[in-house]
């Protein structure tokens, strides 16, 4: 479709707001019925409104016989040409009426936009000012408005000052004024001032870590104020402003209007959530400014004691890697010792790693460094598609030939008792994501010290039993490898993070209304800022 040129929008921007007029215009053929704008003359405003009214009745008009020029001028404005087939003194007459009958239409116009009216509201009654109108057509553009809005027909400029004149509203019809009236106003061409009062409703959390777990224990205690206009207030005050079965409401000496749908999930939010308890990775995402109560979003967040130095150390992790003690520092590359030097920073702490390096980039030799830096007591589970558990012993025979690597795969591999023997007495175990599904009931009885997915990828759908399975080990420590950074949906993100940070991202419901939806509607927006900061 071919995009329409600045003096066809122009038209279009007029036809759409009813600023345009029928008239009658002498050409070189005769008279014709045409379409004009009001202030502007653009040939695509008749060109619109021809087409759009036009039947097939009044295509042909001009070929058709009236009794009156009034009938063969209203159905030219219908038909293809316009052209008006009557005599030439009566068609000049009728375009005179007409002009003067526009002219008047303008000037309302006119007289209508220099008409301000304002809404007034404070610690006295709320109100309705303008200022008295000069000459016959704003008097008379006040005296519409008043069709429009009935309260102004009290309008007085008794015991004014100022010359103004002024109207005290009942509460019903300020209510009324701020959600129906004052758009009306403006939609009819006045001037609306003083009605730009809708309000926020925001939260803020604090959260108090537990002081008895400690830096690597549990969470802390969600302290929750939920903000109407910038104002604290409480569950109370909330149920008040539900009370008053309006979206205006007179709040604090001022009137506001809010959406009671938020209002009501605010309620919701205070009742349930306030003072719970968090775990350590939902304390986490507050502190970071991802945290969420269902669907509320909390705006900010403030956390404390030992949580605040852990929340600085994560936002400032990329300056304090330590990669002096990586093992194998000697053959790894620059950007492969911070690889595992970053894993490392973030197991110490307790917290699930993700490397989403491209392919051939070294993630497994990264991820064996990481290992060695564990001194494992207890194994570490690697599970990788079946293609690349060969390369999984190979690079641990090449990088670390200490490393008692147990693959277990094939048709004849160890039973289940044998397999946690096994399993127990070495450092890594490699097997594949079928076989993580299919000999769970062993694998679930190894202690393991921690657990790597190698193209973490294959649990990007939560439903499916592999990522289940995967979620449900009993490792502490957790990494995720990918070649494909996780950029094709923030799904993929929630499913990674459920593995890797049980809890960070909420439950999925959550996730999905609070970050899914919102960036696929909007990249860019809030929501994928948000969730950058976290994930």
């Amino acid at each position: 479709m071919k995009k329409p040129s600045p003096r066809q929008r122009e038209a279009l921007e007029v036809v759409a707001a009813g600023r345009c007029v029928p008239c009658l215009r002498r050409e070189a053929d005769g008279w014709h019925a045409r379409w004009r704008g009001m202030g502007t003359d653009n040939p695509w405003i008749d060109e619109y409104m021809r087409s759009a009214s036009m039947s097939a009745l009044s295509a042909d008009a001009e070929d058709q016989k009236h009794e009156t020029i009034h009938d063969a001028w209203i159905l030219a404005l219908r038909s293809r040409t316009g052209l008006v087939r009557r005599d030439e003194a009566e068609c000049a007459a009728f375009a005179s009426v007409l002009d003067a009958w526009a002219g008047t239409a303008e000037g309302d116009e006119a007289a209508r936009a220099s008409v301000a009216i304002a809404f007034i509201s404070g610690t006295g009654a709320p109100a309705l000012e303008c200022a008295a109108p000069h000459g016959r057509r704003a008097l008379r553009a006040l005296g519409q408005a008043a069709f429009i809005v009935p309260a102004l027909k009290r309008l007085s400029a008794k015991d004014s000052p100022d010359g103004k004149m002024r109207v005290e509203l009942e509460r019903t019809e300020a209510a009324d004024f701020i959600s129906r009236g004052a758009r009306d106003l403006a939609s009819a061409g006045y001037g609306v001032e003083g009605c730009d009062i809708a309000a926020d409703v925001s939260a803020e959390a604090e959260i108090e870590p537990a002081p008895e777990n400690g830096e690597n224990g549990g969470g802390g205690k969600l302290k929750l104020v939920v903000r109407v206009a910038g104002r604290p207030v409480d569950a109370e005050e909330i149920r008040f402003l539900l009370d008053q079965k309006s979206s205006v409401v007179f709040f604090r000496d001022r009137w506001i209007e809010v959406d009671r749908g938020i209002l009501k999930e605010a309620l919701r939010v205070l009742e349930r959530q306030d003072g719970r308890d968090l775990t350590r990775n939902e304390a986490v995402a507050f502190a970071c400014g991802a945290g969420s109560c269902g669907s509320f979003d909390v705006a900010e967040a403030a956390a404390h004691g030992w949580l605040r130095g852990l929340v600085n150390e994560l936002k400032m992790s990329g300056e304090r890697v330590d990669v002096e003690d990586v093992p194998l520092k000697d053959i790894l590359r620059p950007y492969q010792r911070r690889g595992a030097g970053w894993m490392k920073f973030l197991t110490d702490r307790g917290f699930g790693a993700l490397l989403a390096d491209d392919m051939g980039l070294g993630k497994t030799v990264q991820t064996i460094s990481w290992i060695l830096a564990q001194s494992p007591a207890k194994p570490f589970l690697v599970v990788a598609p079946l293609s690349l558990l060969a390369n999984w012993r190979r690079e641990a025979a090449k990088f670390a030939p200490s490393l008692k690597v147990f693959v277990h795969q094939g048709a004849n591999r160890a039973p289940d008792s044998f397999f946690v023997r096994e399993a127990s007495a070495a450092d890594v175990v490699v097997t594949s994501y079928s076989l993580l599904v299919r000999d769970w009931q062993a694998i679930r009885r190894v202690r393991w010290e921690g657990a790597v997915l190698d193209e973490a990828q294959n649990i990007k759908n939560p439903s499916a039993q592999v990522a289940r399975a995967a979620c449900a080990l009993s490792a502490p420590k957790r990494v995720a490898l990918t070649g494909t950074p996780v950029e094709n949906s923030p799904a993929d993100v929630w499913s990674l993070e459920n593995f890797l940070n049980p809890g960070l991202l909420g439950d999925r419901k959550t996730f999905d209304a609070n970050f899914t939806r919102p960036i696929r509607e909007n990249p860019r927006g809030r929501a994928a800022g948000k969730l950058s900061r976290i994930a």
